[in-house]
């Protein structure tokens, strides 16, 4: 990516997307190096590359709860709407016959995802709101 491509991205995404965008080409930067070396060094530093990701994966949630946080705390009214239901299961099962020298082999999943998380915050918490006044006095002599 060019630098003038860096630059606008990071401008226009703000200062998230600048990190983002940082520690990609570090982390770039460092498996080029480490696949110059053998495969040891190599999955040594996938390693690394990982636990830094997860991480900054960590940051970034407690980052996003607390922006959200605050703007619950200065917003005059708040609607949150949550919905988590992650599930899934599986089975796995074996049946063998031995008189009629049989088996079977079954496997089965299932997995259902429902997830929603609507925030909205309206008005400022605090903030009086700004009354401007114009008197209209007209005094002047002709």
């Amino acid at each position: 990516m060019s630098n003038t491509w860096k630059m606008a991205a990071k401008i226009a995404g703000g200062p998230l997307v600048g990190l983002i965008i940082d520690g990609v080409e570090a982390s770039s930067k460092s498996m080029n190096a480490a696949s110059a070396k053998n495969i040891e060094s190599l999955r040594e530093e996938a390693a690394k590359q990982q636990i830094k990701m997860d991480y900054s994966q960590h940051q970034a949630r407690v980052a996003q709860e607390l922006a959200i946080a605050k703007r619950i705390e200065n917003a005059t009214e708040v609607e949150i709407e949550e919905y988590y239901d992650n599930s899934g299961k599986g089975s796995a099962g074996l049946n063998v016959n031995a008189e009629t020298q049989t088996g079977s082999l079954g496997i089965s999943g299932e997995n259902r995802r429902v997830s929603k998380r609507v925030y909205r915050f309206k008005g400022i918490a605090g903030a009086d709101a700004d009354v401007y006044e114009q008197n209209s006095d007209d005094n002047s002599q002709s």
